[in-house]
């Protein structure tokens, strides 16, 4: 075998001698070749290489490759996979230098950026919002948007599309310009109606005799549930000694009665010392309250209305210690509504409120007294047309109270006990009606009217270029010293006004032209037009006004209707539930009069069989 291997270096020297000497001969020009290109300076411009993240791509250098060198091996690697390619692999978002230096010495020097995909953001950007000019792009670490929309919702929209493809909000740089155009804007006209009805009933009796009693006796019944009368100063005087007291005749008596409350009724007789206090007493009322606010936002603003006011509230601070600060709560009518407007359609959250001050339900804390609040309040999202009304009703608050006392005993007496118990009942009502109704504001709409206070005042009409004013007389104009006679003035011939004998600031105003006649008679045709321009728009806005108020008196009478039917057929249902009460208490004492008279026809029967038993017993008797 090293026979052959030596034959084949001896015909290879044989065939190529000069080849052979020309690699040996070359050798030393090479490796000084090798050594003058490591010790360049590198002053050919970076080849840009753009690589998306996850991604790889392969770069053909087209010489054989040394050794390769990255400034960031955190945001890109590169890897060898032949004598002149490269694997790049993006890891992160940035840019960084690549340097690869040939097997001949030379350095060749690459810019890496590597950015993000933005081509499946871009796809989708165009699939989602086709009708809008919107550019994606990348400057490595962020993603720019840009382009044109025609509201914010949408550019809200497109970055949130953005930032689903970033790890960072920040990331997402948005240079996306909304149209300019009218903003859309939404009046809303929202009516409150709380109706609130109390109806109290007390009955009750109270005897008392005289403060001299009857034959020597005092008497009073009260159940404490109404204000009784009471004695004082009672002192009396029995015939013989001490001792002997008890059961002894009362030679002198005297005292007095004090009353606190007459009541309603009040009766008491001298002649037979009996008196009675009756308290009988029935009361209604009713209350109404109504806020109608009208608002306007901006589609997707909210808005927030409140008439009402605040009430302060001790509060004690932490780390203990005496220090009390005072915070303001807010009660009343309040409103927070935000809409969106989608085309004709009005999207709306709303959040009505009502609160009142209850200070039955407060405390008291150190002094001060706390109100409690009774509040009712709602919150909806629901999406009208414009012009559209809708109602939130139910809101109602039943309570009722009732309290009986009574004597036991003989307050349970059918009839006669009524006369020792005393009964209080109280019921309260309130029910809270919200009517809402949205309008879009178009660009040229006046608003919530069309009218504004107006004063008129009388202004000064202008004057002719030829024309001035006279000016003032003289504070202290002189006498003169030739009085002429009586009647002397009137056949003296005055000069005539002329602009050399009058004073100095008089102009003797000319007669006007044809033109300057059609001008004034222009304007003040103008004038005419106009006041009944505005005569005819005030009477409109008067119109539109009673047309309101009309609408409004309708929906009142409306809610008192309602009102009186619910209370009208609360009241049969009440008369039916008592009319089947009465009938099924009447059928009930006819059955136990029915089985109570089964049960003495029964016992008759048996007392009758029993004595023919007992006739039998002694008939048999006697026969024996």
């Amino acid at each position: 075998m090293k026979r052959k291997i030596a034959v084949w270096i001896l015909i290879v020297a044989v065939l190529q001698p000069g080849a052979l000497r020309a690699q040996v001969a070359t050798l030393p020009n090479a490796n000084a070749a090798a050594a003058s290109a490591a010790n360049a300076v590198i002053d050919t411009p970076a080849t840009p290489v753009q690589i998306v993240v996850g991604r790889s791509q392969v770069l053909d250098i087209g010489v054989p490759i040394a050794r390769v060198s990255l400034t960031n091996a955190d945001v890109a690697d590169a890897m060898v996979t032949s004598a002149s390619q490269l694997l790049l692999h993006g890891k992160t978002p940035g840019t960084i230098s690549m340097f690869v230096w040939e097997r001949s010495g030379a350095v060749r020097r690459y810019d890496l950026s590597v950015g993000r995909d933005v081509a499946r953001l871009a796809d989708q950007v165009k699939e989602l919002f086709p009708r809008y000019d919107i550019k994606v792009s990348s400057n490595g670490r962020d993603v720019i948007l840009s382009g044109t929309v025609p509201t914010k919702e949408v550019a809200e929209k497109v970055v949130s599309l953005g930032t689903a493809f970033v790890e960072k909000k920040e990331e997402v740089v948005n240079l996306l310009q909304v149209q300019a155009g009218p903003t859309n804007q939404v009046l809303l006209k929202v009516r409150f109606a709380e109706v609130s009805r109390s109806a109290l009933t007390e009955l009750g009796v109270s005897w008392f005799t005289g403060p001299l009693g009857i034959n020597n006796t005092l008497a009073r019944t009260t159940t404490q549930q109404f204000a009784a009368p009471t004695y004082s100063d009672l002192k009396w005087s029995k015939e013989g000694p001490d001792w002997a007291d008890f059961g002894s005749d009362v030679t002198s008596a005297e005292g007095k009665i004090n009353f606190s409350d007459f009541l309603n009724l009040f009766i008491f007789s001298e002649k037979y010392d009996l008196g009675v206090l009756i308290k009988a007493l029935q009361t209604k009322g009713l209350f109404q309250s109504l806020a109608e606010p009208n608002l306007v936002a901006e589609s997707g603003k909210e808005a927030s209305f409140l008439a009402g006011g605040e009430f302060p509230i001790p509060v004690a601070q932490q780390g203990g210690g005496n220090a009390i600060t005072i915070e303001f709560k807010e009660f009343g009518v309040r409103l927070n509504f935000t809409p969106v407007v989608d085309g004709d359609r009005i999207h709306l959250k709303v959040r009505p409120e009502v609160s009142t001050l209850d200070f039955a339900n407060g405390i008291q804390l150190q002094g001060f007294r706390i109100p409690a609040l009774m509040s009712r309040r709602t919150q909806t999202e629901l999406e009208l047309k414009n012009g559209q009304t809708f109602a939130i009703a139910g809101l109602m608050n039943n309570s009722m109270t009732s309290t009986m006392s009574k004597i036991p005993g003989i307050g349970d007496i059918p009839i006669l006990g009524y006369l020792f118990r005393s009964k209080a009942a109280q019921k309260n009502r309130t029910e809270l009606v919200v009517m809402i109704t949205p309008t879009l504001l178009q660009e040229n709409s006046p608003g919530v009217t069309r009218e504004l206070p107006k004063l008129k005042e009388p202004y000064l009409s202008p004057l002719r270029d030829n024309e001035g004013l006279a000016s003032p007389p003289a504070a202290f104009p002189q006498s003169s010293t030739a009085t002429p006679p009586a009647g002397l003035a009137d056949v003296t011939e005055q000069p005539k006004a002329t602009a050399q004998n009058l004073p100095r600031g008089v102009v003797v105003p000319s007669e006007p032209t044809v033109a300057e006649r059609r001008a004034a008679e222009k304007a003040q045709k103008a004038d005419a037009e106009r006041a009944a321009a505005e005569a005819r728009e005030q009477e409109k806005a008067a119109a539109v006004e009673r047309r309101q108020l009309e609408e409004a008196k309708k929906q009142q009478e409306k809610l008192a209707r309602e009102q009186a039917k619910r209370d009208a057929e609360e009241g049969r249902r009440k008369a039916e539930a008592d009319k089947k009460a009465a009938e099924e208490a009447a059928r009930n004492a006819e059955e136990e009069k029915r089985k109570q008279a089964a049960v003495d026809a029964a016992a008759a029967k048996v007392k009758a069989a029993e004595a023919a038993y007992q006739a039998e017993l002694a008939k048999s008797g006697t026969t024996k």
